[in-house]
């Protein structure tokens, strides 16, 4: 009888234990669920945000709103590539996805370039482009007064695009004169995608080149000089790229 009742005195504290353990993971999990699903509508809304304030630029800049989105696309599609091509990069899902949502503040340094500069529709004077290149270092100051919107891997790739994506790979470029690797990898592929837009798209004082035109373009350097191995995902990419730009038809804004 004792024997007997001290087993089953036993049997009950650890099943209250096991009780216990179980439902505190289980609370566990149920907080992690909701905070992951906090942590997505926050980064959601944060994105709706910079984009919204990215396309402020753009119609600031008389150029389409569509001009934020289309660089996305083709950011994403030149940096699922590279990751497939290049796991040196180490650009998992994730990184192509921030790269991606940060691409949408690469010109967000343009609000800070007078209009007399910005909305001028002839060739820029050399003391007017010099003011112009300052969007990028601009933009970096803007990205830092976000704050909280911006912390992290999504604040850190947003600052590189903004200051570094008109870097040459010859080391030609702005404002730096970075070349090489030494640009960092969310910079040079924005820049291949702003670049890709800028010629597929009308502007104000150009027409639209075809997807076909602006590929050639590009690969033979007439728009500056880029790494070979992101001019190999853009041979890689071309069909989807030129599938987004409309296909061999011309854009207009």
């Amino acid at each position: 009888m004792n024997n007997s009742g001290v087993v089953a005195r036993t049997n009950d504290k650890d099943g209250g234990r096991y009780y216990t353990k179980r439902h505190l993971e289980e609370l566990v999990k149920l907080q992690t669920s909701v905070l992951r699903t906090q942590a997505l509508e926050l980064r959601r809304m944060n994105e709706r945000i910079l984009e919204t304030l990215s396309n402020v630029v753009e119609f600031r800049n008389l150029e389409s709103g569509d001009h934020v989105k289309r660089v996305k696309d083709f950011t994403r599609i030149l940096a699922g590539y590279l990751a497939k091509g290049c796991p040196e990069y180490q650009l998992d899902r994730e990184a192509v996805d921030v790269i991606t949502a940060a691409a949408a503040l690469h010109d967000v340094g343009k609000i800070a370039i007078p209009d007399s500069i910005l909305l001028k529709p002839g060739k820029l004077t050399a003391q007017e482009f010099e003011v112009m290149k300052t969007h990028t270092t601009k933009g970096c100051e803007i990205i830092a007064m976000l704050g909280d919107i911006q912390e992290g891997e999504y604040g850190r790739t947003s600052y590189e695009i903004c200051r570094y994506h008109h870097e040459r790979y010859d080391g030609r470029g702005y404002p730096e004169g970075l070349k090489e690797e030494e640009i960092p990898v969310a910079a040079q592929i924005v820049s291949l995608a702003d670049v890709y837009d800028a010629l597929v798209s009308e502007r104000c004082y150009k027409s639209a080149y075809t997807p076909a035109e602006a590929y050639d373009m590009i690969m033979r350097g007439e728009c500056g000089q880029f790494s070979p191995k992101l001019l190999l995902c853009l041979d890689q990419a071309r069909e989807e790229l030129e599938e987004k730009a409309g296909g061999s038809g011309v854009l207009t804004m």
